[in-house]
Parts: C-alpha cells; structure tokens; sequence
C-alpha cells in the first residue's frame, strides 16, 4: 500500500526512486540493528530453537541464494528477514 501511495503522490518514477531508496535504507538499518546492537539478545532468545539453528546453518552455507528466494517469498517479511540475517553467522 505504501509503495503504490508514493507512485501516487511523487509520480511513478520519482515515487518508484523514493521507494527504493527508502527500502534500502530501512533494510541496512534493520541489518546493522541485529548485527550490532540487538545481536547478542537475539541469539540467547533464538539458541532454544532448533528451527533457527537450521536457519542459521543454512543461511551460513548458502546465504545469497536463500536470502533471494525469500525475498521473492511474500510469506517472510523483509524486515523480520533483515534482522535474522543480521543475527545470522
């Protein structure tokens, strides 16, 4: 909905620049929260789950290509992904 109200009220290109440039932002800032800052929280609360030790086993081996194919996944939101790669190995 956000994306299609900045095409609307900046323009389709101006709007499609301004959503981009701001996904960006958002999704760096989401890493850099869960590598730094939230990290150490992050992996105490998720060490008891065996499901994100899977993750993070398989985000370590092979990481671009699972950070794609979620990213094409509209079930896994993109800030949530940011901070699981952040707090990822």
């Amino acid at each position: 909905i956000l994306t299609a109200s900045s095409g609307y009220l900046f323009g389709l290109l101006p709007g499609t620049a301004t959503c981009l440039f701001s996904a960006a932002i958002a999704a760096s800032l989401s890493f850099v929260i869960g590598r730094t800052l939230l990290r150490g929280y992050v992996e105490r609360v998720l060490a008891r789950s065996p499901k994100f030790q899977s993750m993070d086993r398989a985000i370590e081996k092979e990481g671009f290509k699972l950070m794609l194919l979620l990213r094409l996944s509209p079930l896994f939101p993109f800030a949530l992904s940011n901070y699981l790669y952040g707090a990822s190995s």
